[in-house]
């Protein structure tokens, strides 16, 4: 019995398709490391941001306004008036894979004028490096120093 039908047995099709799955996973890697940059790059520009908006506020509204990050042990910073009632602004959460750092400054508040109430660090920290966010004496400036 002579069967002559042209097509391809079992373990040349396993082989081609071990070998297309190995070279589509070489290619799956570094799309992931590059979102997870693009989601930490999003992350510190909405930061900023929401800094920029809460400095405004406090100017625009004279209203001092706090910014507290790690609050009660949880992976959020929120940005709320200091003054009674309070009034929260803004409520995000910090990505999971940031680890608190202790010494890092929990809290700063704009002032009415813009200005910070102090001076200080704020750490992110997660597996591969070290982001500092850092707060200059007076005038309400601050940057982000990546380690």
């Amino acid at each position: 019995m002579n069967h002559k039908e042209g097509g391809f047995t079992l373990l040349e099709i396993m082989l081609v398709l071990t070998v297309f799955i190995a070279c589509f996973g070489a290619v799956l890697i570094p799309i992931l490391n590059v979102t997870n940059e693009m989601n930490e790059q999003q992350f510190f520009n909405k930061l900023e941001r929401d800094l920029f908006e809460a400095q405004s506020y406090a100017i625009l509204n004279n209203v001092h306004v706090m910014v507290n990050f790690y609050e009660s042990g949880q992976h959020k910073y929120t940005i709320s008036t200091y003054e009674y009632p309070r009034y929260i602004i803004v409520e995000r959460d910090i990505p999971a894979y940031f680890i608190p750092v202790k010494g890092s400054m929990m809290d700063i508040m704009f002032q009415k004028t813009g200005m910070t109430n102090r001076f200080g660090t704020v750490y992110f920290k997660s597996e591969e490096k070290r982001i500092k966010l850092i707060f200059l004496i007076g005038r309400g400036r601050f940057y982000f120093l990546e380690e």
